[in-house]
């Protein structure tokens, strides 16, 4: 078998970040090599980051809407190497994180490497509501594999994998943790330090957590891990902590009275595997 190529491809991903989207497009062409690729992957944007992307020296792909979408899009177009990852959203960083990113890959044969961020502005309730949860009932082996930041949009991709058919939106990192870590592929995890960028409108908490459930419930059902059947159940309980999710306070306000509810609602009984 011929050795894998270690030629690198950025992809800037975001949707309506045109704002922010210089900042990780900028240390990607920094990182990249003579002959490497940059791009920006636009999912959908309604706002001027088209017109952003387009006075930088990157290639412009554009997507439909949905995180995954975007992401079968870069990878659809990166035929060798590897595809490093980048989400838009950034306004600073400790160190430059695509340059992180690739001295971890090179010389390594791995197939995904993730780079694992301190962010100490955002609340976390998604993760530990939510994916932990069914990753300890339905793939414990995943934990493993991806401990601190699995939902992290920082990664490099091994583009001549067959990753299948990805779910469209906030799902993508969850379905990739699972099928890889399930197909015994080399994972590895790298710190990518400390980052900041804009607290993010919590309205749209519930729909990543129900597309981290939907990925990780429909990889379940293909490997035998729980019955059809029994899905419903699963959503059901997904939706309980959904609800919980859905009414916490804003960042920086006062959240024990959420915290705790929150931790009650995770530890009600899952359903059965």
């Amino acid at each position: 078998m011929p050795p894998r190529s270690e030629r690198f491809t950025f992809a800037v991903v975001g949707h309506n970040e045109a704002a922010t989207l210089r900042y990780s497009v900028e240390q990607a062409l920094t990182a990249a090599a003579p002959g490497e690729e940059v791009w920006f992957v636009d999912s959908g944007s309604t706002d001027d980051s088209l017109d952003v992307a387009a006075s930088l020296p990157a290639r412009v792909i554009e997507a439909r809407l949905g995180k995954g979408r975007a992401i079968a899009a870069a990878l659809e177009r990166c035929k060798r190497g590897y595809l490093c990852l980048l989400d838009a959203d950034l306004t600073a960083s400790e160190s430059n994180i695509p340059r992180a990113l690739r001295e971890a890959a090179a010389g390594r044969a791995i197939d995904m490497l993730v780079g694992e961020f301190d962010w100490p502005e955002r609340r976390r309730s998604v993760v530990p509501g939510i994916y932990v949860p069914l990753m300890r009932a339905l793939f414990p082996e995943v934990l493993e594999r991806v401990p601190y930041r699995p939902t992290s949009g920082f990664r490099v991709l091994n583009c001549e994998l067959d990753l299948g058919p990805l779910p469209p939106g906030y799902g993508v990192e969850t379905h990739l943790n699972i099928a890889l870590a399930v197909a015994g592929a080399a994972i590895a995890t790298v710190p990518a330090g400390r980052i900041a960028g804009p607290v993010p409108s919590l309205d749209h908490m519930p729909q990543i957590g129900r597309d981290v459930a939907a990925a990780a419930l429909d990889l379940a059902v293909e490997a035998g891990r729980i019955a059809p059947s029994s899905r419903s159940l699963w959503e059901r309980w997904v939706e309980a902590v959904l609800d919980v999710i859905g009414r916490q306070p804003p960042v920086g306000a006062p959240d024990e009275g959420f915290q705790r509810e929150l931790v009650e609602a995770i530890s009600q009984p899952l359903p059965a595997t």
